[in-house]
């Protein structure tokens, strides 16, 4: 039996307001022959109840939902344990997603995510790293920007995912697989879709970056965090203000080049000795 506890994550997933919900997630890891169970304490720390606070553990297409509770107070912790039969995992680093939904007062649901790295045996340390995953704020469409850095002098066959909270979407994934070539470098892309996340929210987004290694290091996962931040959406007079300085110094410069035009054009009167 092996244990590996984890940073517990702060996810603000409420508009910024005098009243707030924060859900903290903070997962110990349990890893038992064919078994992988999550002990999790979820706690709140902002200054409203949430309500019908529900965790599951996701694995692929396996799902494992654990005890629903009808309110989180504020700065009130709770405790639940989640046992997923996993079968003969070979060794290395698994990526397990945890999420937790609830609502607040009005029913208005959210989701808290977090990726867990599961680890079976003892692999080496991975050869692949993600240096950067960075989103534009997101009123109704952004982007998504990761950065891919190859460790090592073999090529990498990788196997790219990105996962969010529901209320965004990812409706262009990163390419599902690239190869890198040997230390070698890639920048990829993918389209996020705001469905239901409300303005002044800050939302988690996790990648992962698998390949297997050949050299006997078994499966390696590689998670990476980023945040978006959800914003108003811009009135078209808002979207085309920053262009008004812009067009007003056109205009005057036309106006300068046709003052200019009729002075030099205009008709001269006869010049008598």
């Amino acid at each position: 039996m092996r244990l590996f506890p984890l940073l517990a994550v702060l996810v603000l997933a409420v508009p910024a307001s005098a009243k707030n919900i924060s859900i903290t997630v903070a997962p110990t890891v349990e890893v038992t022959p064919g078994t992988v169970t999550v002990r999790v304490k979820i706690g709140n720390a902002g200054d409203e109840a949430a309500q019908s606070i529900l965790p599951t553990l996701h694995f692929r297409d396996k799902e494992v939902k654990g005890q629903l509770r009808q309110s989180l107070g504020a700065n009130e912790s709770v405790e639940d344990a989640l046992a997923m039969q996993t079968g003969d995992l070979g060794p290395g680093r698994w990526p397990f997603r945890l999420t937790v939904d609830y609502t607040d007062a009005n029913q208005y649901p959210f989701q808290a995510l977090q990726m867990i790295p599961v680890i079976i045996g003892t692999p080496v340390p991975p050869k692949l790293s993600i240096p950067e995953v960075k989103a534009t704020p997101l009123a109704s469409s952004g982007s998504l920007d990761l950065k891919l850095k190859n460790l090592s002098a073999a090529p990498r066959k990788v196997t790219l995912t990105a996962y969010v909270p529901e209320g965004l979407e990812v409706t262009s994934q990163p390419p599902q697989e690239l190869t890198l070539p040997a230390w070698g470098e890639q920048t990829v892309s993918a389209s996020l879709l705001n469905r239901t996340a409300l303005p002044g929210s800050r939302y988690p987004i996790f990648v992962t970056a698998e390949y297997d290694d050949d050299a006997g290091g078994g499966h390696q996962a590689i998670l990476a965090q980023g945040i978006v931040e959800i914003v108003e959406k811009k009135s078209f007079l808002d979207q085309q203000r920053g262009l008004l300085p812009v067009a007003a110094a056109v205009l005057v410069g036309l106006w300068a080049l046709v003052a200019l035009w009729r002075f030099a054009t205009r008709p001269r009167a006869p010049v008598t000795r």
